[in-house]
């Protein structure tokens, strides 16, 4: 038997064939066009599609999609090219114009100034041997028209249909005298206007068990930082907490919160140099022990909570107002730094409250002037803007885990009322809104507007105040993004307090602390139920979650401050609690879960590491129906591995606090990854 004894070890295999589908989620975004130009050109940008009284086409609009940014794992199930049209009030109102779209090559670069030009012959219908791939009708009621394209036919990864990634497509009709224009990118790149932009919606499928480099991002949860698809297979009886060094200087804070991440395991942290440096702000990934892996010099303290894409991108925005993002895969080398200004042509300079990214790389920034959702990097163009009311300013958006629709809190600084409004992602049109049930999240002169927590596509759960609150809102949402029902749970307290912000699990469970007990929501009853048996938590603690209901907590108000772990068992809900020595200072209110199980938090000068002492099992054998991807596995004393076969659609830790063992037969297949660790 193969022994190993020591502290680390690291079994990895890179990635070089594609994980098998095993549950499929669906997701919902919006491509818009790299190039989108008539020909010949409009003297307003505007694009057309034009011909004369005896059928012949004299004006044409051209599109260039990029597929090339989406996540690597997609499949593509349909496709629907969307335009928006200008009135035509000199159309007849019985009168219909067919409007078609064709595919073609992708040689053409929009500097085309007719349609005789050969890099366009392929937008000729007789020279197109596919055919039309799209077709929609035009009335002079019409706002808008949506094709359904034929592509890709069945469910395809993009390389499929487009060896490229890239799409060509032209809009055209033979109508006899019919003339209809459309908003352009350049043409809608105004206020109010924004949505007007030609787009291609996109539904497409991904394996929730893709390699991304254990990317911990979540999509329906306010704390952002609970690793949904990782599962642990024994809950924690004891741990044990570290203070690691991280290269000195102050440890950033956005708000309350402190500024920290998990990529590939390990910390990434954000800090201030104290004196003497020429850079001042630095972004540092750090090894399990503390050491700086890198680190990376950026313009200024963050104002949001840090986000890591899909691939491995980081995006800090900065309180100057600048959008930076580093490469965590190359040293935290610096890929893009622009000022939101720039990016955003002056619709804002700066963000008010924390960004979100969805899984589709959309970043969605808050602001004093609206909200913008702004589209995947390289690209980084407006998508949508929300142009709030006046007296109006906005909170964080969460999405709903499809991506369809969009939440935030939208307050009334006049009224001191709160609603929750409804977006509908594809274009930021409002598909609802809420009474104004919710208090002003004010708090002297400042505002401070938590993000909504959305479970599966169909609840939002909304507190009624920052951090905690004396009502917890459950709104019902139907199909098309509409409220179909509020209602709401109160702590009885008569001042705004008893209930904390709640956390979703992967199961779809609602946690949340009520009246200093963990509670679940029950949705049957519309109620909290408490687990009475659990340890005493401040009202205000921050909760989050693992795939296996491990509910873990900081209770940074209390003292001493503890960490605390809990289990989805009302009768047996405590797991365990490690207090922190008033010596390493007060906690910030965030906490962070590594896939290991390490939990991460921070104070001012410490960087703080809570790991197993003991765990409920304390040798376990993993044989070849145990193993399964995205879990860890942990054992007080012994792990031992049968002669089995690591498949490459597994991604697995071992984590032992004494030894772990492999048998003869034990293989791993090109393609999986296997990390090990003992003795914590």
């Amino acid at each position: 038997m193969n022994k190993i004894g020591y502290s680390y070890v690291l079994l990895l295999l890179l990635l070089l064939t594609k994980s098998q589908a095993l549950f499929a989620q669906s997701r919902y975004t919006a491509l818009l066009p790299e190039i989108d130009k008539a020909v010949p050109a409009e003297s307003n940008g505007d694009l057309r599609v034009a011909a004369d009284d005896k059928g012949n086409e004299t004006n044409k609009s051209f599109f260039k999609f990029d597929f090339r940014n989406l996540p690597a794992s997609a499949k593509i199930e349909t496709l629907n090219l969307k335009l928006y049209n200008r009135p035509n009030v000199n159309m007849s109102d019985f009168l219909v114009q067919l409007i078609t779209a064709l595919r073609g090559t992708n040689e053409w670069t929009g500097s085309e100034t007719g349609l005789t030009d050969p890099k366009l012959s392929w937008a000729i219908l007789k020279n197109n041997t596919e055919g039309p791939i799209g077709r929609a009708e035009i009335r002079k009621s019409t706002t808008a028209i949506t094709m359904k394209l034929k592509l890709p036919g069945a469910l395809k990864p993009v390389t499929d249909f487009l060896p490229d990634g890239i799409l060509s497509l032209a809009t055209r009709s033979p109508e006899k005298g019919q003339d209809t224009r459309f908003f352009s990118s350049i043409t809608a790149e105004t206020p109010f206007n924004f949505s007007k932009k030609p787009k291609l919606l996109v539904s497409y499928e991904i394996d929730p068990y893709p390699f991304r480099e254990d990317w911990a991002q979540p999509f329906g949860n306010a704390q952002h930082n609970s690793l949904l698809n990782w599962k642990s297979n024994a809950v924690v009886q004891e741990a044990q907490i570290r203070t690691l060094p991280y290269g000195g200087g102050y440890l950033q804070e956005i708000g309350p919160t402190g500024a920290l991440a998990i990529y590939k395991n390990l910390p990434v942290v954000f800090t201030q140099a104290t004196s003497g440096t020429s850079a001042v702000f630095y972004v540092k990934q750090l090894d399990s022990k503390g050491n700086v892996l890198w680190q990376q010099g950026v313009d200024d303290v963050a104002k949001s909570w840090p986000l890591i894409d899909e691939q491995g991108r980081l995006y800090y925005i900065s309180k100057s107002g600048k959008l930076s993002i580093l490469d965590l895969n190359n040293a935290g080398n610096t890929l893009f730094s622009k000022s939101l200004s720039e990016i955003t042509n002056k619709q804002l300079t700066t963000i008010n409250n924390n960004a979100a990214i969805g899984y589709d790389g959309t970043l969605y920034l808050p602001s004093d002037t609206g909200i913008v959702a702004l589209s995947a990097y390289p690209q980084c163009k407006i998508r949508w803007k929300y142009e709030p009311k006046t007296n109006e300013i906005n909170g964080p958006v969460s999405l709903s885990p499809d991506e369809s629709k969009a939440f935030f809190i939208a307050v009334d600084t006049q009224q001191k009322k709160s609603r929750l409004v409804v977006l509908d992602n594809m274009d930021g049109s409002i598909t609802a809104t809420s009474d104004y049930v919710l208090d002003g999240y004010q708090n002297d002169t400042n505002f401070y507007i938590p993000a909504p927590v959305v479970r599966d596509n169909a609840k939002v759960f909304v507190l009624n105040g920052f951090d905690n609150g004396n009502k917890l809102f459950v709104f019902d949402i139907d199909d098309k993004g509409g409220i179909a029902q509020t209602q709401f749970i109160a702590s009885g307290s008569s001042v705004n307090t008893g209930i904390s912000q709640p956390v979703v699990d992967a199961g779809s469970n609602v946690f949340f602390v009520f009246n200093s007990k963990l509670a679940k929501y029950n949705a049957d009853l519309n109620k909290a139920e408490v687990f009475e048996k659990s340890a005493a938590l401040d009202n205000a603690s921050v909760l989050l979650t693992n795939a296996s209901s491990h509910i873990y907590a900081t209770d940074p108000y209390r003292t001493p401050k503890k960490i605390l772990g809990f289990q989805n068992d009302t009768e047996n809900p405590n797991a365990f609690a490690v207090a922190v020595d008033t010596a390493i200072g007060n906690t910030k209110k965030n906490i962070v879960l590594a896939p290991d199980g390490t939990l991460y938090t921070v104070t001012a000068t410490n960087l703080i590491a809570v790991t197993a002492a003991k765990v409920a099992a304390n040798d376990i054998v993993i044989s070849q129906t145990d193993l399964k991807t995205n879990t860890v596995y942990r054992a007080t004393n012994s792990i031992t591995v049968e002669g089995i076969t690591v498949a490459p659609s597994v991604n697995t830790i071992l984590n032992s606090g004494g030894s772990i063992s492999f048998k003869p037969g034990f293989t791993v297949t090109k393609g999986a990854q296997l990390n090990c660790k003992t003795a914590n």
